[in-house]
């Protein structure tokens, strides 16, 4: 059997067709024709047809190759797409955009997002988050007092992911709870809450929630028969980008955590009970099980490595790295002003405590301050109550270096495991195969998901590693907390 997933980002779809073992029969990607549309001041805003042209391609260029491998796309009996958190569409009757989709990035609405958080209060305090502008609610309130005459015409609001789904079964009003979360769903209760008439919210025009994974329809008999896809192909429900990426990672069981460390840092970890985070930087999204997947972003992260060396520097600094650490250097590489997890603190700023006049030193201590950072943000995550099992699952850029893998395994004392294949669109398919093959979503993670690099610790360098990270800890305390 074979399993599709969709990831729908901000610059473009991807598309991955594997099978029950996770052995990937066609993958491709293809970049929106147009990015932002918006003529609002600071707006970001995205046409939605742009999302399915590039989601049709994707769909063509994985049947071709199929054809090429002489397998038939047939075979294909699930489908399954994540989106961008936050995102949010009005739509007619008829599933058709009314205007274009305020993105997730788009900040506009911060004086309704003040509102709903006094209105709304209980649950943030319920559920451990707090409204913000990039969520999907404020903007839906945004819209009903700025374009009045949309909001009397708009049947219901989806998210990103919905709106494909839409295309792909004819269903436009089912939404899943990872998407829902944003726009003020109550994951504890299961149901909109009242909260949303209090502020003029009418929640007719919401979707219907379901767990991701869940069934929603089967295929349109049009799309079948152009792509060469079973009519019986189900649309499963899918979920956000961060929360695919996570399955897709290898998450699923309590204790399992995931750290991608690209330009910036994102941690997500499965718990048994919601947590409440009392510094207010993660959020949690439920699982199928029943369980939860607590998570924050950083805005520390890889990028601090572009802000010192040029990309052509990276291979030549990385022969050094090792005769280099512990450098023994403290520092917290920010880019800019400001962190938001797992700490909140505007004023944030980067600091280094030690001599980096040696650019081999300089290099090899910013993978450092970045690995504390990640090891601080862990801990974080169990003074709240989170289980952090001996191995963490990873993926992002710097993973590309073995260097850095060293580096971070000593640093954290814990094993680390490198997925095969680590994009969003490899969690929906693991969210189409557990509706029609696997008899839960922890079960496709554990028979899907393959893992290329395993790095384990060093015990000379986690040991010296060990006094200089309390040192790191402390400042880092002293300096944001």
């Amino acid at each position: 059997m074979l399993f599709m997933g969709i990831d729908v980002g901000t610059q473009g779809a991807r598309g991955i067709i594997c099978d029950e073992r996770g052995a990937v029969a066609a993958a491709h990607g293809e970049n929106f024709a147009s990015l932002n549309v918006s003529d609002y001041p600071g707006g970001y805003e995205q046409q939605p047809a742009v999302w399915w042209e590039a989601v049709r391609k994707v769909m063509k260029a994985c049947r071709s190759q199929l054809k090429a491998a002489n397998t038939d796309p047939g075979q294909v009996c699930a489908v399954s797409v994540d989106g961008t958190s936050g995102t949010i569409l009005p739509v007619g009757e008829d599933g058709e955009a009314l205007r274009p989709a305020l993105m997730y990035n788009d900040m506009r609405a911060k004086e309704e997002a003040g509102r709903i958080h006094q209105a709304g209060r209980a649950l943030e305090e319920k559920l451990g988050y707090q409204f913000n502008a990039s969520y999907a609610l404020p903007k839906i309130l945004w819209m009903k007092e700025q374009l009045p005459e949309i909001h009397r015409r708009t049947w219901r609001y989806i998210h990103q992911t919905d709106y494909i789904v839409g295309k792909l079964c004819g269903i436009y009003d089912v939404t899943d709870y990872s998407n829902a979360l944003k726009t003020g769903y109550d994951l504890m209760d299961n149901k909109w809450p009242d909260f949303l008439k209090d502020c003029g919210i009418d929640p007719a025009q919401l979707p219907r929630v379901v767990a991701p994974g869940e069934r929603i329809g089967t295929l349109k008999s049009s799309l079948a028969r152009e792509y060469g896809f079973s009519p019986d192909m189900l649309v499963a429900a899918g979920a956000t980008d961060g929360y695919a990426s996570a399955l897709a990672a290898g998450a699923a069981k309590t204790g399992d955590w995931v750290s991608v460390i690209g330009t910036t840092m994102v941690l997500k970890g499965v718990t048994k009970e919601l947590l409440a985070d009392p510094a207010g930087s993660s959020y949690s999204h439920k699982l199928p099980s029943g369980a939860w997947m607590l998570g924050g972003a950083a805005n520390m992260g890889g990028r601090c490595l572009n802000d010192a060396f040029s990309r052509e520097q990276f291979e030549e600094m990385n022969q050094y790295v090792e005769q280099v650490i512990p450098t023994g250097v403290i520092s917290f590489p920010l880019h800019g002003k400001g962190e938001r997890f797992p700490f909140i603190n505007p004023g944030a700023e980067a600091f280094t405590l030690g001599d980096i006049s040696d650019a081999r030193v300089h290099y090899a201590s910013l993978m450092e301050g970045v690995a504390y950072a990640e090891r601080f943000a862990l801990e974080h995550m169990q003074e709240i109550g989170a289980e952090v099992g001996p191995v963490i699952y990873t993926a992002g850029g710097a993973c590309k270096s073995p260097q850095w893998m060293k580096i971070r395994a000593s640093v954290l004392n814990r094993e680390l495991k490198v997925p095969e294949a680590v994009g969003a669109d490899m969690g929906s398919a693991l969210l189409a195969a557990s509706a029609v093959y696997f008899s839960s979503l922890e079960e496709a993670v554990r028979q899907m998901i393959t893992f290329q690099t395993v790095v384990q610790p060093d015990a000379e360098l986690a040991a010296a590693y060990e006094a200089l990270y309390q040192k790191a800890k402390a400042e880092y305390k002293r300096r944001f907390l």
